[in-house]
């Protein structure tokens, strides 16, 4: 049997976890398919039982890998991949549980567009959570009507990550100088997106996590971080938070061509905030989305202001956000003047709004926003030149 997925689900102790993970597996996917387990030196006696015990069915065939030592999340995870023959890869951990039409549903968006390159099902990990007493199926089939939209993210997280091989054939596999667990997906995705391929949420596919279960039993999760997360930084920069309040005198239908621009800019390892002084420019987006005429991104905020006193209103978040913008953008004017005036206090560069696109520094340097990386990596220079 052809098969059309490589599924790779990394195994490491847990045997209760991993086997309601692959009997879910067994049960909710028809996509023909060979489930690779791979076994990251588990201790417990119970996983190698199982393992060994278990057997493919339907239109699953499994195939296991039994690792001598724990060669961490992206070493684990390469050991499956390199085995893989199919045009779509799926990571997963142990610690999930599939739903009805997950891998269908997930296969379905990547084809959809060629940039589409990372798929991650919807889940508790993104905040759907079933309600009340209702079985994560039921839940499942509450979001059946999503079938067809999907939210672009920042990056792919590996817990359960649907990947063209093409892009593994392209960038190569997980980087294994990321031990442990964590980071690994996130340089993953960068690689990914600057071979030209997006990261999305299918919304129309479910995916239980027993979120943090795998990082529970290994030892110095806390220094594992700390080190993956700075060399990672040290390769692609920190991420970027930017604050834009866009013009009350814009024009009409202007909105979804913003959020493209912006979403340019998200791109760049950017969380921006957007704020807007009227409830029918929101309207313009929302009629965006409800029409899939724009692509959301998970990792811009619409946000409307209502009422008066607008410019207190936005110093006091610039001087009271936990995490620091790292840019504001306005229109030049007493807002501008107000957060320059307060830089020492905020530490984030106050950029003037002139017209749809452009942005002006207080050196004066002009920026468009067509050309986000420009703008971002002015923005990651100003982060280490001490003047924050």
């Amino acid at each position: 049997m052809e098969h059309e997925c490589d599924i790779i689900l990394l195994s490491y102790e847990s045997p209760e976890l991993l086997k309601k993970c692959v009997s879910s597996v067994l049960e909710h996917t028809r996509v023909p398919s060979r489930l690779i387990i791979v076994d990251n030196a588990s201790e417990h006696p119970e996983v190698r039982r199982y393992l060994h015990g278990v057997h493919g069915g339907g239109s699953i065939t499994i195939e296991k890998v039994f690792s001598e030592e724990n060669a961490g999340f992206a070493g684990g995870m390469n050991k499956g991949m390199r085995l893989s023959d199919a045009p779509f890869v799926c990571l997963l951990n142990n610690d999930c549980a599939v739903t009805g039409g997950w891998l269908e549903e997930m296969i379905a968006i990547a084809r959809s567009r060629d940039d589409i390159g990372l798929v991650n099902p919807q889940s508790n990990t993104f905040g759907s959570c079933p309600d009340g007493k209702a079985s994560i199926g039921d839940h499942a089939v509450l979001l059946s009507h999503k079938k067809g939209s999907y939210v672009e993210t920042g990056h792919g997280i590996g817990f359960a990550l649907l990947i063209k091989k093409e892009i593994i054939d392209h960038i190569g596999y997980l980087d294994e100088e990321y031990r442990g667990v964590c980071y690994e997906d996130t340089d993953f995705s960068v690689r990914a997106r600057k071979a030209g391929f997006i990261s999305v949420v299918a919304e129309g596919s479910y995916v239980f996590h027993v979120e943090q279960a795998s990082r529970k039993t290994l030892k110095g999760v806390e220094e594992i971080y700390r080190r993956n997360r700075e060399l990672f930084e040290s390769r692609w920069g920190k991420l970027l938070r930017v604050f834009l309040l866009d013009s009350p005198a814009a024009g009409e239908g202007h909105m979804p061509g913003v959020y493209e621009t912006l979403r340019g800019l998200a791109r760049e390892m950017v969380i921006i905030e957007l704020w807007i002084t009227g409830e029918r420019l929101a309207a313009e987006i929302s009629a965006g989305f409800d029409r899939r005429r724009i692509v959301r991104h998970a990792d811009i905020g619409i946000n409307v202001f209502s009422g008066g006193f607008i410019t207190a209103a936005i110093v006091w978040r610039v001087l009271t956000k936990k995490k620091k913008y790292d840019a504001v953008i306005a229109e030049e004017g007493l807002l501008s003047r107000i957060l320059r005036f307060l830089r020492p206090l905020h530490g984030a560069e106050v950029l003037s709004l002139e017209g749809r696109m452009r942005l002006r520094a207080r050196d004066g340097r002009l920026f468009d926003l067509g050309d986000p990386g420009a703008f971002a990596e002015y923005l990651r220079g100003k982060q280490g030149s001490g003047n924050r």
